[in-house]
């Protein structure tokens, strides 16, 4: 007897749905070891290992924008800012290529996987690219007029200097593409930071602003145009307004994670004041009345021939996203680090770091045979898929102090990269959430397609060959649901500043945290003028 043969259309179904399935189920597999690895070679000061981590982490998913920002921040930390400076300034257009190229990503993202699309970036990130390439500029001016002579031990690494690389002309230079660098960030990235909030809580970076305004201050002011003034002055104007925003949206209670940064730092408000005093002398004495201070006050008026250090402690590292797992309760996933919720009648739960997010989720109010018939339209099903989320935060410890000559302060947190990253993260996660539902909503029809083809030849076997198709099917299409869990993996967890006055010459710089004492170099302090000491430390703790 003869069993009728399957038509070529419904061959070429099953094929297509298992041939997809299996070329998504690759995507993104094995890369949170070499992410892992990458972070823990940065913490621990093995660079040229962890610059070939990067290389072998991106080089296979052609993430030419992340493969830039880890080895540009590497090379900084190795000291070599000419270098650091080659990947960042390659990366730079990028940003705006890859958000003109959203459209089509969105359209892959919503029927394959969000890692099927080409990253490009959160907007922090995109504003650090050109912090990072700032701070290259002040070290290489720096460097030049021998202004700071860092340790062997400190980050970044002491670089030799060639002769070619010295002197005042090249710092000049330097400073002034410092600057423009600056501006780029402020006028352009921040903007686009504001324009893509969309609403959500991180909208301004008002520590690039005061670094703008430091790098203005870098400079002799004699060397200082007017221009140079007018930036500083309303960069450190904004600044103010910004962090009390940020404060008022990422400090209120009920946020799952911590902002560390107080509504008016002490480093921006100085500098703020310190500026008017020269800039607008009649503005600096009504903010002196309107914020409570003397008029005498030595933060504001230092004493003539006397210059200021500013050290800027990047510390630890920004929270790395991990996977939340999602499943029904029939999968099992019930475990001390998991969390129910529900969604139509149906429980779910979510499995991973910081679970209890979910609790937080406002679902659209589906009927629950509804939601069944959309996740299982083929009968049994397996039913799961992942979402990005950041393990619980945690309390900072006291900024560590800082000692020049005989003078010794203790810092403050500037700016709290883990606070944007989390919020962001977390005011995406119903859109990223809604996404995956409707694109697992999608892969299981297209695993009931071909299990009903099957189930149609209505011979001996049909019935079980389209159970077994559905369920393996089902259980495929699970997998390829991972977490798009991309990111700047090296950045710090956040900036500590301390800026300190003392007399012009020649001083030994150290630090004191609860790790113990270091030694960062000798500073060379001019009259009137700011030296930057930007380092990076890792606390063992």
């Amino acid at each position: 007897m003869n069993r009728p043969q399957m038509p070529a259309s419904q061959r070429v179904t099953i094929a297509w749905v298992v041939g997809t399935m299996l070329g998504l189920a690759l995507a993104g597999c094995g890369e949170s070891r070499l992410a892992s690895e990458l972070r823990d070679q940065t913490s621990k000061d093995d660079l040229v290992t962890a610059r070939k981590t990067a290389s072998e982490l991106y080089s296979s998913n052609g993430d030419a924008l992340l493969a830039g920002m880890e080895q540009g921040l590497l090379a900084h930390l190795q000291g070599d800012a000419a270098d650091s400076n080659r990947q960042l300034d390659a990366i730079a257009p990028l940003v705006d290529d890859l958000r003109s190229t959203q459209v089509v990503d969105a359209v892959l993202t919503a029927v394959y996987n969000d890692t099927a699309s080409k990253y490009i970036g959160r907007p922090y990130e995109h504003t650090q690219i050109d912090y990072y390439r700032t701070l290259n500029h002040l070290i290489i001016g720096e460097r030049a007029e021998n202004r700071w002579q860092p340790t062997t031990m400190v980050l970044p690494s002491k670089q030799p200097v060639p002769a070619s690389d010295n002197g005042p002309e090249v710092a000049f230079k330097a400073y002034q593409t410092a600057i423009i660098m600056a501006r780029r960030m402020t006028v352009n990235q921040l903007k686009e930071t504001s324009d893509a909030a969309d609403g959500k809580r991180y909208d301004d970076d008002p520590f690039a602003r005061v670094l703008t305004a430091i790098a203005v201050m870098t400079l002799d002011p004699n060397q200082q145009t007017e221009s140079d003034r007018q930036l500083a002055a309303a960069m450190l104007t904004r600044s103010l307004s910004a962090y009390k925003s940020q404060h008022d949206a990422l400090a209120a209670s009920g946020n799952l994670f911590r902002y560390e940064v107080a509504e008016q730092p002490r480093l921006a408000t100085t500098l703020y004041l310190r500026h008017l005093r020269t800039y607008d002398p009649d503005l600096f004495a009504s903010e002196l009345a309107k914020r409570g201070f003397a008029a005498i006050d030595p933060r504001f008026t230092p004493p003539a021939g006397t210059g200021s250090v500013l050290v800027l402690n990047h510390v630890g590292l920004i929270a790395q996203p991990q996977p939340l797992q999602i499943g029904i309760a029939a999968i099992g996933f019930s475990s001390p680090d998991s969390t129910s919720f529900n969604w139509g009648g149906i429980t779910f739960y979510a499995k991973g770091p910081g679970s209890d997010i979910a609790r937080n989720w406002i679902l659209l109010p589906i009927p629950g045979n509804v939601v069944q018939q959309c996740l299982a339209p083929g009968g049994a099903t397996v039913i799961g898929f992942e979402i990005p989320v950041h393990a619980p935060d945690s309390a900072l410890g006291s900024p560590a102090s800082v000692t020049i000559g005989d003078v010794t302060l203790a810092g403050e947190v500037v700016c709290d990269l883990d606070a944007y990253a989390r919020s962001r993260l977390k005011d995406d996660q119903p859109t990223v959430l809604l996404k995956t539902l409707l694109r697992v909503a999608a892969k299981q029809a297209a695993v009931a397609i071909g299990s009903h083809a099957v189930r149609e030849q209505h011979n001996q076997n049909s019935e079980l060959l389209a159970f077994a198709i559905n369920l393996a099917g089902s259980a495929l299409a699970t997998a390829t649901e991972s977490a798009d869990l991309r990111a700047w993996l090296t950045l710090p967890d956040h900036v500590e500043g301390t800026l300190i006055d003392v007399p012009a010459g020649s001083y030994p710089v150290s630090m004191s945290s609860s790790d113990g004492a270091q030694n960062l170099g000798t500073v060379q302090v001019t009259p009137g003028r700011m030296t930057v000491v930007p380092i990076r430390t890792f606390p063992a703790h």
